[in-house]
């Protein structure tokens, strides 16, 4: 996989980068759903309050918290991308199991953004950026499918 520089290869690569990413950043957010951090730093401006965004009803998903849940389908993501790197049968079904774990945060994302701004009128800076890093991981996605194999 090391040596690998297939252009399938490189796109879950960057996918798995991505996800990386999204792990630090729903750490420090699951940090403070878990009461380990009491405040999360805000821009200085009125529309971002992290905290209120983070532990509303809305950052709960069966009364766990979003952050958590989300950690989790970043590991997955990283797991998935790795595992379907190896080119023998089951590859076609990590690669549909890969884009439909990216395709549901990126909906998450979306629609996580669609409650801040329609319903609690505040800005989480951190949610913000993993719903950049979810779409960021679509165009890797589309060039993974696009492979010729």
């Amino acid at each position: 996989m090391r040596a690998d520089d297939s252009k399938a290869v490189v796109s879950r690569r960057r996918i798995a980068a991505l996800a990386a990413a999204g792990l630090v950043d729903f750490s420090v957010i699951s940090l403070f759903q878990l009461g380990y951090i009491k405040h999360l730093p805000d821009l200085p401006a009125k529309v971002f309050d992290s905290d209120r965004v983070n532990s509303s009803q809305d950052a709960e998903l069966l009364g766990i918290p979003d952050a958590p849940i989300s950690l989790m389908a970043y590991a997955a993501t990283i797991l998935v991308a790795t595992a379907g790197n190896r080119g023998g049968k089951y590859t076609k079904f990590f690669d549909l199991l890969l884009g439909g774990i990216v395709l549901g945060q990126a909906f998450g994302g979306a629609h996580y953004l669609y409650k801040m701004i329609t319903v609690q009128k505040k800005v989480c800076m951190y949610c913000v950026a993993g719903a950049m890093i979810n779409f960021a991981a679509l165009k890797p996605l589309y060039d993974l499918y696009r492979c010729k194999r």
